[in-house]
């Protein structure tokens, strides 16, 4: 019965060593469970050797001192094993401990990145509604110079047709003007001679 609980606690001792992350923090406690196991292993040969001994006059049987050496070993195999699986109790509580700080951590960041990441799909919406803002805004005054651009070349040639027009009246006034005067011109010598 004793070898296997030896053999149970040195499989779970293993497995908490394979178990445990090899990025432990350096300020992480020994294991107890190595010393204690060491001592337990160091008590089971004080009982072997308690058990093999006997006594050549009580023909080959252990003597009564034989025998309470024996149950002093068994009682101490005992006690350290109610210490062994008092430790794996403490790591056991410890290890759990431990992954739920790190479970709740990990949930932490993951509430965080998500906050992070709605934060920054708010603001990419918003830039995204300032651009379409600034796109619209742009596009109106596009049109509204183009309507100026319209309107000022509509009023250009409005001038030059008005300009065209003067230059043109003006032009005839003139031709209008020496047609006049020559017709004076002509009109006066046939006069004088009729006064006569």
């Amino acid at each position: 019965m004793t070898i296997r609980l030896l053999a149970l606690l040195l499989f779970v001792s293993l497995t908490t060593h394979a178990q445990t992350p090899e990025t432990a923090p350096a300020t992480a406690q020994p294991d107890p469970l190595t010393p204690l196991i060491k001592e337990r292993e160091t008590l089971i040969r004080q009982y072997e050797e308690a058990n093999a001994q006997r006594n050549a006059f009580l023909a080959n049987k252990p003597s009564k001192k034989d025998l309470e050496e024996v149950v002093d070993a068994l009682k101490g195999i005992v006690r350290k094993d109610t210490e062994i699986v008092k430790a794996l109790k403490e790591s056991s509580i410890r290890r759990t401990a431990t992954i739920v700080a790190e479970k709740t951590q990990a949930e932490r960041q993951a509430t965080v990145a998500r906050g992070d990441q709605s934060m920054t799909r708010e603001r990419f919406y918003d830039l995204e509604n300032q651009i379409q803002n600034l796109q619209i805004r742009d596009k109106q005054r596009e049109k509204k110079l183009l309507d100026a651009q319209a309107a000022a070349t509509e009023a250009e040639e409005a001038r030059t047709s008005r300009e065209l027009i003067a230059a043109g009246l003006a032009g005839l006034s003139i031709l209008l003007l020496w047609y006049i005067f020559k017709l004076r011109g002509q009109a006066r010598p046939a006069r004088r001679p009729a006064r006569r």
